[in-house]
């Protein structure tokens, strides 16, 4: 029997939630067996902790988020994927460096180029997918919080209260040409999960990308958080979360809106309620304004330290979705 045709899968997004659900699909990509090829396009908007100390001395993008799907994407039990992973302790120079983004800053220095440094480190982890970012341009987000306009991500998310409106700085910026090929090219796309505006609509906000996913025949899925974020979303429901990322992507329609539907412990409820983030509750219906949309509720949350999407039950799930 002849075998099928890979699924050409887009993952788009930041922050831990991209890296959960690369880890899940990392079991379909191996070289001769791979059910999908995969491509991951990450929001380069970071300007926190190690990433922000790289972006203002050396003018790099930032790696941060680039590292955490490699690393993802990884055998967990290779040394130089520990050595990707390990952050640097105390206050000193290279405190809170993380020694794969000092890599990826070497990477960049020796060839001058960005996406070539990915490509270095994407090939030292042997990694059987690519990991873009979402442009090459040097990007900030610019948020009305409160009362107050913030310019960064770090200030944003430091004002600790939910996002009004969210824009780019520079507002024109230029999508990846090879982003935009492979969301064109893509059998199934995925948005999120992760922090609604600052991991996922942050890469939306890039005009021609946006018009891309518009464009493309691809399967679409929004996969929504299973807690809210004080910094960001509290109040929304799980609906909430979907048209707000339908207001920001003009022209895209989902097939999918994907949500969380294992309770969450009273234990981890009140350790969260410390953060005033609270879980959200699977809708019980498609409301009338967003018809067209499937809505589909799986018990895909874990808990250990926090509550999380379990990273294999989630690409099970995507996949059984695309399969219908």
């Amino acid at each position: 029997m002849p075998k099928h045709a890979p699924i050409k899968l887009v993952a788009i997004g930041g922050g831990t939630g991209l890296s959960t659900l690369l880890k899940g699909f990392k079991r379909y990509i191996i070289p001769r067996e791979e059910k999908i090829t995969l491509t991951a396009i990450v929001t380069m908007t970071d300007d926190g902790k190690s990433s922000g100390r790289l972006r203002g001395e050396f003018s790099i993008l930032p790696p941060g988020d680039i590292r955490n799907c490699l690393v993802a994407l990884a055998n967990d039990d290779h040394l130089i994927t520990k050595l990707f992973n390990h952050r640097f302790p105390g206050d000193g120079q290279l405190g809170g460096h993380s020694l794969g983004n000092l890599l990826i800053l070497a990477l960049n220095q020796l060839s001058s180029n960005f996406l070539t440094a990915i490509d270095q480190a994407r090939a030292m982890l042997g990694i059987n997918a690519r990991v873009l970012p979402s442009t090459l341009d040097k990007v900030d987000l610019v948020a009305k919080v409160g009362t107050m306009t913030l310019r960064g991500q770090v200030a944003i998310k430091s004002y600790q209260a939910p996002i009004h409106e969210i824009s780019l700085m520079p507002p024109m910026a230029t999508a990846l040409p090879e982003a935009i090929d492979a969301i064109l090219a893509a059998d199934l796309i995925t948005l999120g999960p992760g922090s609604l505006f600052t991991s996922v609509i942050a890469t939306l906000l890039i005009k021609d990308l946006v018009h891309a996913i518009a464009e493309s025949r691809a399967k679409k899925i929004y996969i929504c958080n299973a807690m809210t974020e004080f910094d960001e979303t509290d109040g929304y429901t799980a609906v909430d979360h979907v048209r707000r990322l339908l207001n920001y992507a003009p022209g895209m329609q989902l097939d999918y809106a994907l949500f969380n539907s294992a309770p969450i412990s009273a234990e981890m409820r009140e350790r969260y309620a410390h953060e005033k983030a609270i879980a959200l509750d699977p809708p019980s219906s498609v409301p009338s304004d967003l018809q067209g949309i499937r809505f589909i509720c799986l018990p895909l949350a874990s808990e250990s330290r926090f509550v999380r999407h379990d990273c294999n039950k989630l690409s099970e799930a995507i996949l059984e979705i695309y399969s219908r």
